[in-house]
């Protein structure tokens, strides 16, 4: 059973500093000066992005 609630709190952990990373990624994207710059931190996001929503969606799981 802890190692459940272990597990529950790395996870919750992994995907507090994914959002931080994604809200990093936001900040990074408005201030890029030219296009190849923005092109890939956008990249970066997109990917983020979809592995916040990848291990949120874990976390529904029953």
């Amino acid at each position: 059973m802890t190692a459940v609630v272990i597990f529950h709190k790395n996870v919750e952990e992994m995907t507090m500093t994914l959002e931080q990373h994604i809200e990093e990624l936001r900040a990074e994207l408005r201030n890029a000066v030219n296009a190849g710059e923005r092109r890939e931190i956008a990249a970066e996001l997109e990917t983020a992005r979809a592995e916040l929503a990848r291990k949120i969606a874990e976390e529904e799981l029953p």
